[in-house]
């Protein structure tokens, strides 16, 4: 097969980059490195600034050598591993959409929009498997559900942030729990009062409030085409609540009990019914956190753990399940 693999910039390749593309070309499939944000609407067609993967390419390092500027016409899948700059985002995700209805892609572009934040989690989450939660970009809203239960403690976290950021543990008592609620809505009430009527605009931001479950591990589990594909234990850090491994979490092989595999799958089967084929999913059972629909990482950690790559037979899955789609 012939494989685009869109990413952030060409200027650097991240481990999952590198690891795709590498075992794609090993597999004996053509591998073309596109940037997302350079996407082109030329009449019918969709181009992109892309060069052909010859040889093993390198993390960290810059794609190894001259992009050219080319359509999509003969290649046979998309796979988009980072999402457009913001001030692209809104036409980039329109062409891709464009693309999408004759291109078959590893997520459809549709599922990465729809399912790709903490936003939509209750579609494909079972309910008793999600701590409570409320979604909103009303402080006096999020507040007042927060009083509801004011022993309890929550977290309150941004719907797109990655690797943990902007996550804040309301702790019961706290002066800081009215201040942070109001920061991650963006401090309307005050910047109203300060600009005497709100000259700066509609300031309003979505933010989560979320029961916080207690926990010391976090599993993160790929899923391809599907079905549980490999999972990593993160042990969080004694002085943390967020289980990422940029966070301190330790990160080392587990497996996944009869309970848990269950709940993969059927989380699997309905992404796949948005057509999300490849997914990350943030586990402390019962309880499901995210997931994550573009560049979840977890295959490339395995190899920096010594363990086996899984990355060849995951990939293959991925590839006939897009072929399959159609």
């Amino acid at each position: 097969m012939r494989v685009a693999l869109l990413i952030g910039t060409l200027t650097e390749l991240d481990s999952c980059h590198a690891l795709y593309a590498n075992t794609l070309v090993a597999g004996g499939h053509e591998v073309w490195i596109g940037s997302i944000n350079s996407l082109t609407g030329a009449g019918q067609e969709v181009l992109v600034a892309a060069g052909r993967v010859d040889g093993p390419v390198k993390a960290y390092e810059p794609y190894p050598g001259m992009p050219e500027r080319r359509g999509f016409e003969d290649i046979d899948v998309v796979w988009v591993l980072n999402y457009p700059q913001p001030s692209v985002e809104t036409e980039a995700w329109q062409l891709l959409w464009r693309l999408n209805q004759h291109v078959r892609f590893v997520n459809d572009v549709t599922g990465i929009l729809m399912l790709g934040s903490k936003t939509n989690l209750s579609v494909v989450v079972p309910p008793e498997h999600l701590p409570r939660t409320l979604v909103s970009n009303s402080f006096d809203e999020l507040w007042t559900a927060y009083q509801q239960d004011p022993d309890a403690t929550w977290l309150v976290k941004p719907p797109d942030a990655d690797a943990g950021a902007d996550v804040y543990l309301l702790e019961p008592g706290s002066s800081n729990n009215r201040v942070l609620l109001q920061s991650m809505t963006g401090n309307t009430a005050v910047t109203d009062l300060l600009t005497k009527g709100g000259l700066m605009g509609f300031r309003d931001r979505y933010c989560i409030l979320q029961e916080y479950v207690p926990h010391s591990e976090e599993k993160r589990v790929i899923l391809a085409a599907g079905r549980p594909a490999a999972q990593q234990a993160h042990r969080l850090a004694t002085d943390e609540h967020r289980g990422n491994t940029a966070h301190r979490a330790h990160c080392s092989d587990t497996s996944l009990s009869a309970d848990e595999r269950r709940l993969c799958e059927h989380i699997g089967e309905r992404l796949l019914r948005h057509g999300i084929r490849f997914a990350g999913i943030d586990l402390a059972y019962p309880y499901v956190f995210e997931f994550n629909v573009v560049n979840p990482g977890g295959l490339d950690e395995r190899l920096a753990l010594g363990l086996p790559d899984r990355s060849p037979e995951v990939i293959e899955d991925l590839l006939h399940s897009c072929g399959s789609a159609r």
